[in-house]
């Protein structure tokens, strides 16, 4: 029996107790609710589970991570009081490579749907809930894989760290920036958000625009001039939706597997008007929208946005031909793109995962944005994207595979075991890397 094979019958026989720190997770619900989140609950967990796995854990607040606020790539805006990182380290015997699991204790706010977001579901072969697919299913795989060296007796030669962050949902990662700037380094990391258990080397990137259009309220009974804001909404969307087929046929890139992609033009929001009684034949003051633009990696953001406002403005200003608007633009959020993670834990991992889920394994580009581009362009530690399989992300009845975390964890196992080395005082109560049993 070789040690991926051993080391899976063992995770399927522990599955109880992954659904079961899963769920753990999910009722803590941990929303991101800018500029304050509730994350506290999730890291004091994850604190007491990694305590008991004998890693070395602290909590710390990002208000005391010297230059974090004047930091270029920091978002304003937020408020970090009671929201700590937290960082574990399980220090090994010397010799071997270092690994850092990244992962984010946020979840976006939670939406009704089948099932409710933070009561937590097992069914079919899938577990229900805010974050079981990014990336509390990732965070539960993670615990699993270090309980299963910790009950084979498996020192590492290479440290390894857990770093749980807060604030990554909704805003420029805060939390992933402060940990970068604190010293938590490593050979390499590892970021479990949802990629269908695909290696991803590389990711998205992009702007969440607030448009704001003032214009003049009322009824005008009086005599009174008005001015509806919504006519210019309405344009700004018409020429959105055009914007975004002509990015489809213009800007195609090339994804590190040699896959054709193009980026996404995802108008999310539009909000004119009152539901509130008599106002439903007068005119309001303001209206908005909200729309996330993508940038791919190699492409300078700065241009896209130029490119993007321009567009918005010259339709602004033909359906303004009194200059009666006033305009406000806001970045809501903020994702640099992912550029291409160099390391050789690329090559070890497509290997091993191909192994573990009998699937063609190909560098790839994860298709969203995520916090790795902290590590890749502002660190020397540079992360791959690796995570479960599930859908629904960010939206109602979220849900991740049970099966894939299940190989998830066990992609984690090896890969401790292949690249942070096992300690030589370990070759008779370990399992070694590839022995046969």
């Amino acid at each position: 029996m070789n040690v991926a094979y051993q080391a899976l019958s063992w995770l399927e026989a522990h599955e109880t107790e992954l659904i079961r720190t899963l769920a753990d997770l999910i009722i803590r619900r941990s929303e991101n609710l800018p500029p304050v989140g509730d994350e506290k609950p999730v890291q004091l967990y994850l604190k007491q589970q990694l305590d008991a796995l004998d890693f070395s854990t602290e909590l710390y607040s990002l208000t005391e991570v010297n230059g974090l606020a004047e930091h270029p790539q920091y978002w304003p805006g937020r408020d970090y009081t009671d929201r700590p990182n937290l960082v574990a380290v399980k220090k090994g015997a010397g010799g071997g490579q270092s690994l850092l699991f990244a992962v984010h204790a946020d979840v976006v706010p939670g939406v009704a749907g089948r099932h409710a977001p933070f009561e937590p579901v097992a069914l079919n072969g899938r577990v229900y809930g805010r974050g079981s697919n990014d990336m509390k299913g990732g965070i539960a795989a993670i615990l699993l894989a270090f309980r299963y060296l910790k009950e084979h007796g498996i020192r590492l030669r290479g440290n390894v760290i857990l770093e749980s962050v807060v604030d990554e949902e909704m805003g420029g990662a805060n939390g992933t920036l402060a940990g970068r700037l604190r010293g938590s380094r490593a050979d390499a990391a590892i970021v479990p958000e949802p990629t269908n258990l695909r290696v991803c080397t590389s990711h998205t990137g992009g702007v969440t625009w607030r448009i704001t259009v003032q214009g003049k309220g009322g009824m005008g009974f009086g005599g009174e001039e008005v001015t509806n804001p919504i006519y210019a909404i309405a344009h700004m969307v018409s020429e959105i939706e055009r914007y975004a087929a002509e990015v489809r046929e213009a800007k195609v890139f090339r994804t590190p597997s040699g896959a054709v992609t193009t980026p996404n033009v995802v108008l999310s929001m539009i909000h004119a008007g009152s539901f509130d009684p008599g106002m439903a034949d007068g005119v309001p003051e303001s209206s908005f929208i909200e729309v996330w633009v993508e940038c791919m990696p190699g492409e300078s953001l700065a241009d896209m946005e130029r490119e993007f406002k321009l567009r918005m403005e010259r339709v602004i200003h033909q359906s303004d031909e009194h200059g009666k608007l006033n305009v406000k633009w806001e970045q809501i959020t903020r994702f640099l793109y992912g550029s291409e993670a160099k390391t050789s834990l690329t090559d070890l991992l497509l290997p091993l995962a191909s192994e573990i889920t009998g699937l063609p394994m190909e560098a790839h580009m994860a298709p969203f944005a995520c916090d790795a581009f902290m590590f890749n362009q502002f660190s020397d530690t540079p992360a791959i994207i690796l995570g479960p399989v599930g859908e629904n992300a960010h939206a109602a009845d979220e849900y991740v595979e049970v099966n894939s975390l299940l190989q998830l964890a066990c992609i984690y196992i090896e890969t401790m075991l292949s690249w942070c080395g096992i300690a030589e005082d370990d070759s008779n109560g370990g399992v070694m890397h590839g022995e046969s049993l």
